[in-house]
């Protein structure tokens, strides 16, 4: 008899449609406070209590926690677990970060290049988005003055996938 475990290893498991279908409700969602700003409210949000981005953020944490217990039952050990997940974290955040910083930045910042780089909000940016703590989501001169300003908002979402992470290791002990 196949077990659930066995069933979602296979490439036919539908979870990739959810997740994309998932996706495409947050960016749905997020395009109303982008748009129109802080009070917008999505049409999802009066019919059932919840937006859409609610929905598709419940549904990722969900399937994530799934396989990232499925990941856990699987690992040789309690380090190599860790060491799965920083890697599917980490360089990818680093990626972002550093393109945001240092190319989409100076491109698209209002300021010129020499207030941009001397700024403290530029590595401040950097910095605190690394440690997962107190997130930044301004870089100077940049999107101010959008309904709703900042980039890379979807980073807050880390902190609480790395803690659901320290969660699933040591009870997988």
């Amino acid at each position: 008899m196949n077990t659930l475990g066995d069933l979602a290893s296979r490439r036919n498991n539908h979870f990739n449609l959810i997740r994309m279908l998932a996706a495409t409700a947050v960016l749905i969602s997020h395009s109303y406070p982008l748009a129109l700003g802080h009070d917008a409210v999505e049409p999802l949000s009066d019919w059932i209590g919840l937006s859409l981005g609610d929905v598709a953020v419940i549904t990722f944490f969900c399937i994530s926690g799934f396989f990232i217990s499925l990941s856990r039952d699987r690992a040789d050990s309690t380090m190599d677990f860790f060491t799965a997940r920083f890697l599917r974290i980490f360089p990818g955040l680093i990626l972002v970060l550093l393109l945001s910083v240092f190319l989409i930045g100076p491109l698209l910042t209002t300021l010129s290049a020499s207030e941009y780089f001397r700024s403290g909000e530029t590595y401040g940016y950097l910095a605190h988005n690394l440690t997962l703590f107190s997130m930044k989501f301004q870089l100077p001169g940049l999107f101010q003055n959008n309904p709703w300003p900042g980039i890379n908002g979807s980073l807050w979402t880390l902190f609480y996938e790395v803690a659901l992470y320290l969660l699933v290791g040591a009870l997988g002990t």
